[in-house]
């Protein structure tokens, strides 16, 4: 009897130390017990805000886009919030339509770049085009005569994406609805001239949804490769002030720049106050003897107050002396 009880208490006892040593690694099972968190492991770093220069104005220096900045978007992805700070800004300019800037042989409208004031974002590009489409402000029309937009209100932008001193611009197909010829360079010289203010862009590649334009439109226009400024001269009046744009705030010097295909090369300027007083007027010179060319010229002034002043561009016929090729871009004029 003695003999048939000790194996039997023996496996009791040593049940009970077992379960008193942690019984729970038995049979391999799943632990119960959570093991508790590494809190000597510090938490990683938040990502560094990309950063945005300003855009390119009187006041500021040209915007750049980072190529990492603007990338491919989803259209139905929120906005990203905008700065809270609401003295942040970024100056852009728009390029539009409106009458003015031509001469005998050849017909307005033309191009006309105008100022915008947007909140300053990384995705600077994607931001001035969106403005573009929804095309002229009450502050616009109000400031130019007859300004316009080709763009269809209705076009979507999908995506902008900068490589290598391009951009891919990817629309809705409404982009290429309706309208003539003339229409459907305008809006491409619109959408072009856009993009390329900012430094890193040169070139433009468009997209209709998502799929690479070959022939643009029922017009049959052919963009086999990437545009340029260049590419749409034609739509550009006689002398084509790009800096300061219209309704811009300049302080002196004023740096005047942009392209001219005047008589041998000459156009002329004056700067006016808000009372009509000339601040300065003379003839300025391109940077081609014939044909398109680049100006960038300094005027300086003097004033003692903010005011609205007015800037005329003009040059005269070779043929008979009149004056042509005329705009005035209204401009705020500081000391």
């Amino acid at each position: 009897m003695r003999r048939s009880t000790l194996p039997v208490l023996l496996t009791v006892v040593l049940s009970l130390v077992l379960a008193s040593c942690g019984g729970g690694v038995v049979d391999d099972g799943p632990v119960t017990v959570d093991d508790p968190p590494d809190t000597t492991t510090e938490p990683e770093a938040p990502a560094e805000e990309p950063t945005e220069d300003p855009a390119d104005t009187e006041l500021e220096p040209e915007p750049t886009d980072d190529p990492a900045e603007e990338p491919a978007e989803d259209p139905t992805d929120p906005e990203p919030a905008p700065d809270p700070d609401e003295n942040s800004v970024s100056r852009v300019r728009l390029y539009f339509i409106a009458p003015g800037g031509g001469n005998a042989g050849r017909a307005e409208p033309f191009l006309i770049s105008v100022q915008r004031e947007i909140p300053s974002t990384p995705r600077i590009a994607h931001a001035t085009l969106r403005e573009l489409i929804e095309g002229p402000s009450r502050a616009d029309r109000a400031l130019i005569d007859g300004v316009s937009s080709a763009v269809p209100a209705e076009t979507l932008l999908l995506g902008v994406t900068i490589d290598d001193r391009g951009a891919t611009v990817d629309l809705s197909r409404e982009f290429e609805s309706g309208g003539g010829s003339f229409t459907m360079f305008a809006r491409l010289a619109q959408v072009t001239y856009t993009v390329t203010q900012f430094p890193t862009v040169d070139e433009v590649r468009f997209e209709l949804d998502g799929r690479p334009v070959t022939v643009f439109s029922g017009e049959g226009i052919v963009l086999d490769g990437p545009v340029s400024r260049d590419d749409y001269l034609d739509l550009l009046p006689g002398v084509f002030v790009d800096v300061p744009a219209a309704g811009a705030t300049v302080r002196s010097p004023l740096r005047l720049t942009g392209k001219a295909a005047g008589f041998e090369a000459t156009f002329q300027y004056r700067l006016q106050a808000a009372d009509g007083t000339v601040l300065a007027e003379d003839f300025a010179m391109s940077d081609e003897g014939a044909g398109w060319g680049s100006f960038d010229v300094s005027i300086p002034y003097d004033i003692d107050a903010r005011q609205a002043g007015t800037l005329t561009v003009w040059e005269y016929s070779a043929k008979d002396g009149s004056v042509q090729s005329e705009r005035v871009p209204p401009l705020t004029l500081l000391p």
